[in-house]
């Protein structure tokens, strides 16, 4: 028998190979040139003689997560000179098809599409594809006419938080987990932390998994509701309540102070970072910990992307080419922790001093502009 150690050894590594292994055996068996669709794809279309015009879509600029994200889009693109037409109001399901022909219909040469539902309008993204308009994710699926996504590991992430989680609870409590409803890639950092906890920790028991349905503006309420179901149910008897998203953790944490919990009786983990959370975290409050997602870097890389594809002229695939077979381009995040949560007037990318952010590399990407503050 393995001792868990070494089960928990073996586990971790089976989560690596998974998340990055499929890009390495893409790479030998797969011969990439554009997404494969029901019909061959053209190469994005490209642009040298003339101002490079850029769609950016995103769906609404209510969590600071897009705040950052818009905001990082207009510094590339006023960087580079790009022209860049925005429609960040895309809301509703509705909205996001609307806006996305819309940008079709303006014929620019390249789409962002930020964290949006993409598989709502896959087929105007292969319309768009087919005019030769480059499509590009930012913590959005991968799908036919995705040249590529940005996003984080987000299997290893959550498997990063499940250990912060065990270590303050020294594996023992109950553990009640929500779980986004949508064909999102930041699913799975909640589905690998409930298989680690159910494989490897039987004292920390899962007594809840629900699925939050209600989007940006009803999905909040819901985790409220679904929080306080709970503490009435058991009896106040849960010790950690885990999150997909810092915007839901937020209503969870109200729910618990409501019923008068303190972080000692319980305390809630979630995904994102930034001024409110990092706010909570330093007053004490249930919600005590975040792993920070570098949306500033998303953007970088989609704009690299982009240029890469339609300035430079190198195709996906082609010898040079910073996209993988597997289109999904990955930065490392950070977690914060009441150790080690930012004060207020710190630039955003000192965060990840352990990932990219050099404060002597003035000519870096993320000195461009004026970069986002912690307020």
């Amino acid at each position: 028998m393995f001792s868990k150690s070494i089960k928990l050894f073996i586990l971790t590594l089976l989560i690596f190979f998974f998340t990055f292994g499929v890009v390495a055996f893409a790479q030998q068996t797969e011969t990439f040139t554009t997404p494969i669709s029901k019909a061959p794809l053209p190469v994005p279309r490209v642009v040298k003689d003339r101002q490079f015009v850029l769609g950016y879509q995103c769906n609404g600029l209510g969590g600071e997560s897009m705040q950052r994200a818009y905001a990082h889009a207009i510094i590339e693109a006023e960087h580079r000179g790009w022209k860049m037409i925005s429609n960040v109001d895309a809301v509703s399901a509705d909205l996001e098809r609307a806006g996305f022909e819309n940008l079709i219909n303006q014929n620019v040469d390249a789409i962002i599409d930020a964290f949006g539902q993409v598989s709502l309008f896959q087929d105007l993204i292969i319309q768009a594809r087919e005019k030769g308009i480059g499509v590009y994710g930012v913590d959005a699926a991968v799908l036919d006419g995705i040249v590529s996504n940005s996003t984080m590991p987000q299997g290893i992430v959550g498997a990063a938080m499940v250990h912060y989680g065990v270590d303050s609870l020294n594996a023992i409590g109950n553990v009640l987990m929500f779980q986004i409803a949508k064909d999102a890639p930041y699913s799975q950092r909640v589905s690998v932390a409930k298989g680690l906890l159910d494989l490897e920790w039987p004292n920390l028991k899962v007594i809840g998994y629900e699925y939050i349905k209600g989007g940006p503006q009803g999905g909040p309420k819901q985790a409220f509701d679904f929080t306080q179901n709970y503490l009435t149910r058991f009896n106040d008897d849960i010790q950690w309540i885990y999150t997909h998203a810092d915007s839901v953790g937020m209503h969870v944490a109200r729910a618990l102070e409501e019923a008068g919990l303190t972080r000692e009786d319980c305390f809630v983990t979630a995904f994102d970072g930034g001024t409110a959370a990092y706010a909570e975290i330093r007053k004490g409050s249930v919600f005590t910990a975040t792993y920070n997602q570098p949306f500033e870097g998303y953007i970088h890389d989609a704009f690299e992307a982009i240029n890469q594809v339609q300035i430079e002229g190198i195709a996906p695939g082609a010898p040079g080419s910073m996209i993988p077979p597997r289109r999904t381009l990955y930065r490392q995040g950070a977690l914060t922790t009441p150790e080690n949560a930012p004060s207020p007037g710190t630039i955003i990318h000192e965060v990840f001093a352990a990932s990219y952010y050099d404060p002597n590399n003035k000519d870096a990407w993320y000195f461009w502009g004026e970069p986002y503050k912690v307020k």
